[in-house]
């Protein structure tokens, strides 16, 4: 939860973070939707902070796409389309099947583990209806080997491509499709296991996050 007594703190760009890292909770959560205009007055009153701050969050929460600051009206939440989510499947299934390759000498039992454990807590999250907390463990899953990476710019594009697709609650992916990703990071997970790094990478791409995938395509 958000307390106000953090915002005390005279760093400029801390408080600047934690403007940004609330509002984007309130839209993972639900609370503010796409399509609606954020009161900035109440944000302002509510976290007990100055225009300059939330100011600078909205521009970073443009800059990630989450928002649209609009002149004289305001700052629109964006609304996410499916033709958004194959760019963003496109994007980040080249970025990552490359990073699988150049770590896979760093993936070892434990990171393995981790993996196991993550995709079963998504998968509990899912039987449980808990969206927040399936996209939390989704976006952990890879992260698990993403942050084995020494390129922390491909890496940085990679989670904030995935964390826009995964941050606009209104969007629904199906059961479907949620019980496919389970079983896709079991198979991943065995070829890493197998110690293949071209097949794990071209899963990744081909399989896992393909533009091929049937239920994006019939969820228009």
């Amino acid at each position: 939860m958000f307390h106000k007594r953090i915002l005390v703190m005279v760093n400029r760009n801390l408080v600047m973070d934690q403007v940004y890292d609330y509002l984007r909770e309130q839209m993972g959560k639900g609370i503010l939707k796409p399509g609606s205009i954020i009161e900035k007055k109440n944000i302002m009153k509510e976290l007990g902070i100055s225009q300059t701050p939330l100011r600078e969050a909205f521009l970073q929460l443009q800059a990630d796409g989450f928002v649209t600051i609009l002149p004289q009206r305001g700052v629109e939440i964006n609304s996410l389309t499916w033709s958004d989510i194959r760019d963003i499947y496109e994007i980040v299934g080249s970025l990552e099947s490359r990073i699988i390759k150049t770590v896979f000498p760093k993936i070892g039992l434990n990171t393995i583990k981790r993996m196991k454990n993550v995709n079963e807590k998504m998968n509990s999250a899912f039987l449980k209806n808990d969206n927040h907390k399936y996209n939390m463990y989704n976006i952990q899953f890879h992260n698990e080997y993403l942050d084995l990476s020494e390129n922390l710019r491909m890496v940085n594009i990679i989670k904030k491509q995935r964390q826009v697709m995964f941050d606009f609650p209104l969007k629904n992916y199906g059961v479907d499709w949620k019980e496919e990703n389970y079983n896709e990071h079991l198979q991943l997970i065995e070829l890493i296991k197998s110690g293949d790094a071209e097949k794990a990478a071209h899963f990744i791409k081909e399989v896992h996050l393909s533009l091929k995938s049937k239920y994006l395509a019939t969820t228009e």
